[in-house]
């Protein structure tokens, strides 16, 4: 009994590696990808960290750097947009077959969901970083040898900050029937959790609406743990910060599960 235990438990890992592995290697395949989050990030960094330079950003009555705090934004955005066009590889994969084949193998579809997940959260991961080293190298972040300290904490925030989202893109994914679905809601979930996430603006700076937006925005919490791991100081309690976070992608995690079991390919 406990060697089937253990052959199921070898055999549900090795599933999920498989699927994450293919998610990996195709960004790293798809050469126009990271090129274009290399450029992206770049622009992003060059319009906005320009636009908000005369911003006077305090935390805590801690003085932030605007581009600095900008910067910041720009990573935890990068994990907002790259975790939620995830769910497009469920829909392509769905119009071109390899959902099908995947769906009759002998597996259960709730270990399908959990690859994907690891795969596309680690493909966000790498986007984040490729814009993180491009503010490290533009000197946003100064050159501090503490720095490195904060890179090993930035990744598994990034991870975690990632599950949620990518869950998210996953069940809107399995749901929707063709690519304009999935873009006209997109555009109603991803916009309003870019913009009230306070990745380019303070919570002491915006109006009370705003901050109330912000409080009701999963992503937001996301936003100021980025901050705190990058500046150790933030606007909200590092705790409450975990807390939601880490409601926010069990939740996903959970429906977008459901949402597979529920899926049809035809």
């Amino acid at each position: 009994m406990t060697e089937l235990v253990e052959f199921n438990i070898k055999l549900r890992l090795a599933v999920i590696w498989v699927l994450a592995r293919r998610e990996i290697l195709d960004f790293w395949r798809s050469k126009t990808r990271i090129i274009t989050s290399f450029v992206q990030g770049l622009m992003f960094l060059i319009v906005f960290s320009g636009g908000f330079s005369s911003f006077q950003i305090s935390i805590q009555g801690v003085q932030i750097d605007s581009s600095a705090f900008v910067a910041s934004g720009i990573c935890a955005m990068s994990i907002l947009f790259s975790g939620i066009f995830g769910g497009m590889g469920v829909m392509r994969d769905k119009m071109f077959g390899f959902m099908k084949e995947l769906i009759v193998a002998p597996i259960r579809r709730q270990m399908l969901m959990v690859g994907r997940t690891v795969g596309i959260a680690l493909q966000t991961l790498i986007q984040s970083l490729i814009i993180f080293f491009i503010s490290f190298a533009f000197g946003y972040f100064g050159y501090d040898w503490r720095l490195i300290w904060r890179i090993l904490l930035y990744v598994p925030v990034a991870l975690l900050a990632s599950l949620g989202i990518v869950g998210l893109g996953l069940t809107i994914g399995s749901r929707m029937r063709d690519f304009q679905s999935f873009g006209l809601i997109q555009t109603f979930i991803v916009m309003p959790m870019f913009w009230f996430s306070g990745a380019f603006f303070a919570f002491s700076t915006v109006p009370p609406y705003m901050q109330i937006a912000m409080y009701f925005n999963p992503f937001a919490y996301s936003v100021d743990l980025f901050r705190f791991v990058l500046f150790s100081v933030s606007f909200i309690p590092v705790w409450l910060d975990l807390l939601v976070m880490s409601l926010f992608g069990l939740t996903f995690i959970i429906i977008g599960a459901r949402s597979f079991n529920k899926m049809e390919v035809t």
